[in-house]
């Protein structure tokens, strides 16, 4: 089967530091996929309270994952401090891909690339909602953060 190639959109619109715990490592003793799964959800979150949002209120509509891909590129250990840079991009009617770039800060190297499609839901309806125009246009404003 051949290896996914992930490609994140341009331009990060928010950046997180996360040092990589002791319950973060698996049997190999090296970041767990499970934990950095988690580790890129907290960005989102993060990204997302940046701009003033939840996930379940975005201009009154909620943010559903729909995929997730992951790309790993080398390892990472206790004490490590991650470096997640968050970008968004690639938008359709319904919704858009967030992109991550994990970098290990004392190494300067790609630990990850990740990006996990999302889509807008009116909870209320069940039903899939458009792009709100204002957080895409909030979204193309550019700035980082560091959290």
């Amino acid at each position: 089967m051949p290896r996914i190639k992930v490609s994140t959109p341009d331009n990060p619109r928010f950046r997180m530091e996360r040092k990589v715990g002791i319950s973060d490592l698996n049997y190999a003793k090296h970041l767990d996929s499970t934990a950095m799964v988690a580790i890129l959800h907290e960005a989102r979150l993060q990204m997302l309270g940046d701009l003033g949002f939840t996930e379940g209120n975005i201009y009154g509509l909620g943010l559903v994952v729909t995929d997730f891909a992951i790309e790993y590129r080398a390892e990472s250990f206790a004490n490590d401090t991650l470096i997640i840079d968050v970008s968004v991009g690639e938008f359709t009617r319904y919704g858009c891909d967030i992109g991550f770039t994990v970098n290990n800060a004392a190494l300067d190297q790609i630990v990850c690339k990740a990006k996990a499609g999302v889509v807008f839901m009116d909870f209320d309806k069940h039903q899939l909602a458009d792009v709100p125009a204002a957080f895409k246009t909030r979204i193309e404003m550019p700035q980082v953060r560091v959290a």
